[in-house]
């Protein structure tokens, strides 16, 4: 986990540093109303009691809504792109949805930090025995969106996609990834 804070943390002060030298008539102020959509790729970082951490690689698609430019709202769906086995076991991510409220802090007219809350669920393989985990509740994370013209603009963030409490044994599922979002 120390790894994967430094990863997010060395990942935003670039995008911040980036920011800050922006060329300004390619970029907008911070993004108002207004939909917009997105995708994503990273990995999902598996810890459960007994076992190796394992990192599936994943890819998402997102739709949101910006109310303002402080408060957006967010769909998100996506799944796995294939295994991670370590010391003979594996998992696999069959599926990936959330809903969340996503509260953005404008920092430079082209930079912002954001953070989600939700609701997200996740379907896993593992071969342990051989079954599938299926489980939703509560997920929150942080990230930032650099803008790279009219409409497009850099994601980088982490996210608790869920902790596994419904499930009788205990684990973690985070989510690190890149993406891309188009506002219009």
């Amino acid at each position: 986990m120390n790894r994967t804070l430094a990863t997010i943390g060395v990942g935003l002060v670039t995008l911040a540093c980036a920011a800050a030298h922006a060329d300004e008539r390619y970029a907008r102020s911070t993004y108002g109303s207004g939909m917009y959509f997105g995708a994503s790729a990273g990995q999902l970082i598996y810890k459960e009691d007994g076992l190796d951490t394992m990192r599936p690689a994943i890819v998402e698609a997102r739709l949101g809504q910006n109310v303002n430019k402080y408060l957006a709202f967010e769909g998100r769906i996506g799944g796995g792109v294939n295994r991670d086995e370590v010391n003979g076991t594996s998992t696999s991510v069959q599926m990936l949805y959330a809903a969340y409220a996503k509260g953005i802090l404008p920092l430079t007219p082209n930079f912002s930090a954001y953070g989600l809350a939700g609701i997200a669920g996740t379907q896993l393989r593992h071969n342990y025995p051989d079954f599938n985990t299926t489980d939703t509740g509560f997920s929150y994370g942080v990230g930032a969106e650099l803008k790279v013209g009219n409409e497009a603009a850099l994601t980088l963030e982490w996210v608790r996609v869920n902790d596994g409490s419904n499930t009788g044994f205990y684990y973690t599922a985070d989510q690190v990834a890149v993406g891309v979002n188009f506002h219009f």
